[in-house]
């Protein structure tokens, strides 16, 4: 690629964040390699060890699986509250008495800021829509006593599981950090909207002053050139 076109691709990305797709294939081999790995390791040595630490990755994917979805819940409440509030700021940036410039900058930031606000909602949705997820059953444990070595059986079949969860979790995960990436695009839109808002008075105030200043400079030019 190109400098101009990694420009540009880093450019929409600040501005409208995408997750990646590349290494999707990468990411399949890695699964097979591990779920290759867990079938032909023998941990029958130290099994008890083994699943003390099968059970202690599930219990933390499991956490991590939650977490996103307690945050993306709680994210999803706030913006479900802020949208008709901030819909009902609208006749307040923009009317009659309202500059014409005032206004539309106002309307653009306000509209960038809710686009994002939306997209954020969008993203936790995603998060806590509901998706398959592996675990063990009651004959995981009765199969794995079957076997020479029960405690190994259950650990491997832990690890699976955390295996097969693997791209569910990682892509909660992911989509929890995106909706972060658009609250504080929102953020930064609504602080901007404030700042234009309170910083026009002084900035039209500044503006008339050097406009009376020149319109006098060239009222005296004027008078000056008629008795010369």
């Amino acid at each position: 690629m190109s400098l101009r076109g990694l420009a540009v691709v880093r450019v929409c990305d600040f501005v409208w964040p995408m997750p990646s797709k590349a290494g999707s294939d990468d990411q399949k081999k890695l699964m097979s390699s591990l779920n290759e790995a867990v079938e032909e390791g023998d941990w029958s040595r130290g099994a008890d060890v083994a699943l003390e630490e099968a059970r202690r990755i599930f219990d933390a994917e499991s956490e991590r699986r939650s977490s996103a979805d307690s945050k993306a819940g709680i994210y999803l409440a706030v913006i479900t509250a802020l949208i008709p509030v901030l819909t009902s700021l609208l006749p307040n940036l923009w009317g009659s008495g309202i500059h014409v410039v005032l206004g539309s900058l106002s309307l653009l930031m306000f509209g960038i800021s809710v686009a994002y606000l939306i997209g954020a909602g969008w993203w936790a949705f995603k998060t806590i829509k509901v998706a398959m997820s592996y675990t063990i059953s009651p004959y995981d444990i009765a199969m794995s006593w079957k076997t020479d070595s029960p405690e190994q059986g259950l650990a491997k079949r832990l690890s699976k599981a955390v295996i097969a969860n693997y791209d569910r979790v990682n892509e909660k995960v992911l989509f929890i950090k995106m909706t972060h990436a658009y609250l504080l695009r929102s953020f930064f839109g609504f602080v901007a909207l404030l700042l234009i808002q309170a910083s026009w008075p002084m900035g039209a105030s500044i503006v008339d002053v050097v406009f009376e200043y020149f319109e006098s400079s060239e009222k005296l030019s004027s008078l000056i050139m008629c008795f010369s």
